[in-house]
């Protein structure tokens, strides 16, 4: 086993990040692989449950990890800054109110994977939505998910290009 006390930081780092990003690769050949041949599951509710089950066990592996409170809204930002959005892409976090923050995804890697295997965007609509349902309610079960907008979807005005999606996400 990787003796990972012994390694420096910064290889440390590296390292996981590379594992992190063929996860990710592998991720998007397997929900092409069954689009492809398993039309009948793809998109299915059995398909996207697994989506939603990703979200929780991160949820309970940062809550073990971690172990930060996770009552207020500012908890779950804080989740969220250690989350697998926070090592793949650029996160912007932005408190609204004292029970509610944005979340916006900017310069998605998904779409910039996408564009380059000839797609002219990667529907996270659904999937996006089961994921972060199953991680914030795996933090707090009163936690709410909203989608503003994702890719396929009008950009609401005044939104810079940059801005992948975004999403609303609440304590009810």
């Amino acid at each position: 086993m990787l003796d990972i006390h012994a390694i420096r930081k910064q290889i440390l780092y590296d390292t996981m990040l590379q594992q992190m990003y063929s996860l990710n690769y592998v991720w998007m050949r397997m929900e092409g692989l069954i689009q492809q041949n398993a039309p009948e599951v793809y998109g299915s509710e059995q398909y996207y449950q697994i989506f939603e089950d990703y979200g929780s066990e991160e949820a309970r592996r940062l809550l073990k990890a971690l172990g930060l409170p996770r009552e207020k809204i500012s908890d779950l930002a804080k989740f969220l800054k250690h989350s697998h959005w926070a090592i793949f892409e650029n996160v912007e976090i932005a408190k609204l109110t004292a029970s509610s923050f944005r979340m916006r995804t900017l310069d998605c890697s998904a779409q910039r994977a996408a564009k380059r295997y000839g797609l002219e965007y990667y529907d996270c609509r659904t999937g996006g939505m089961r994921i972060r349902n199953g991680f914030f309610k795996g933090i707090n079960s009163r936690a709410q998910v909203q989608r503003i907008f994702t890719p396929a979807e009008a950009r609401p005005e005044g939104r810079p290009d940059i801005i992948s999606c975004e999403w609303l996400i609440s304590l009810e």
